[in-house]
């Protein structure tokens, strides 16, 4: 047994099928008397329970948090006076709300209507000049997450898959990254089963509503894994991808995920082995076949990545692995080596153990 050491963050989880009808009382557990709904829309019923409390609707909402919507929320929010925060919505939403407790300190009650993970993590980024700063606080987390599956039926297909492999890079990177221990090995992988096994129902039949709760709590599983441990090699890739060229962050996933775990194949022996026991003996290439039977991006190119960036793209990706905190990534990475594994996700192509060794 190996020993180590597991920070169990603070959050209250409610979760089922109509779970969206108690936001109201859990915004009454926190004492919240005037709260800021983030919500793109279709929350009638939560506009309807909060009734007066509701003092501000917040609708602007840009992936990756770009420094001066946060600062316009946050001037919004501190106009009317806000205590407790509501959001409904995917990542963008909720790193919005993140953004403004950061320096509000307000708590935030979220409701995630995609399978993102960051409601579950201290993680923030903002972007600003083609550059995502990330940082982490416990002043971000929320208090309270709300995962009401209904919500998420009506998602289209294109954002459903790709929304997925982000929860999917999460505990697949868990099972490496900085602050990996048993315990986490055993959510990830329960997490990975329930989305590979999902996954392909909800893209065939996204009406399955069996099938989206069980999505939803392995994203949900994701996001704990990730809020345990810290954003690794495949997210610092997309984070430059997303930050510098506005690639949406959901589709860099699906197209880097294979490519990066199996860059690090050879230097991480027992996730390996952890992965096969669930989605296969070559988790790489599973990876990538569930990508193409989901019908997700799986190519850079596919995301309007021009091939001229591909070289500034490998250095500061490169940069921000090397930022890894210790002990850093298993298996160093140099601009050369970044620039191949982004030309192989450039073109695409199902990845081949040792390809990149």
């Amino acid at each position: 047994m190996r020993s180590f050491t597991h920070v169990q963050l603070p959050a209250r989880v409610v979760f089922g099928n109509g779970a969206r009808r108690q936001v109201a009382a859990e915004v009454d557990a926190l004492h919240g008397d005037r709260v800021m709904l983030i919500a793109h829309g279709g929350v009638d019923d939560i506009i309807d329970a909060l009734g007066d409390r509701l003092v501000l609707q917040w609708n602007d909402i840009v992936q990756h948090v770009p420094v001066d919507l946060a600062e316009r929320a946050r001037d919004a929010a501190t106009a009317a006076g806000i205590d407790v925060i509501v959001t409904v919505g995917g990542g963008s939403a909720t790193g919005l709300a993140k953004a403004i407790a950061l320096t509000m300190r307000r708590p935030i009650v979220a409701v995630p209507t995609t399978y993102a993970g960051s409601e579950q993590t201290t993680i923030y980024g903002l972007t600003g000049e083609r550059h995502k700063q990330t940082g982490t606080s416990r002043d971000v987390l929320p208090r309270v997450v709300v995962y009401d599956p209904e919500l998420t039926v009506g998602i289209p297909r294109e954002v459903t898959g790709p929304s997925a492999f982000n929860a999917l890079a999460h505990s697949v990177e868990a099972l490496y990254a900085p602050g990996n221990n048993p315990v986490i090995d055993a959510m990830s992988i329960e997490a990975i089963g329930a989305i590979h096994a999902s996954l392909p129902t909800v893209m065939a039949a996204p009406d399955d509503l069996g099938a989206r709760g069980q999505l939803l709590y392995g994203a949900y599983l994701s996001g704990v894994a990730l809020g345990a441990t810290s954003a690794a090699f495949h997210h610092k890739i997309c984070h430059v991808l997303g930050g510098t060229f506005d690639l949406v962050h959901a589709d860099a996933h699906s197209v880097i995920l294979p490519h990066a775990l199996a860059f690090n194949a050879p230097a991480i022996p027992h996730a390996m082995r952890l992965l096969s026991g669930v989605i296969g003996d070559d988790p790489a290439g599973a990876l990538w076949d569930l990508a193409v039977a989901s019908d997700v991006p799986t190519t850079l190119a596919a995301l309007g990545l021009a091939e001229s960036d591909l070289a500034e793209a490998a250095e500061r990706a490169a940069a921000e692995v090397s930022k890894i905190a210790a002990p850093g990534n298993p298996r160093p990475c140099d601009v050369e080596q970044m620039q191949a594994l982004l030309n192989r996700a450039f073109v695409g192509g199902r990845p081949s153990p040792g390809e990149l060794a």
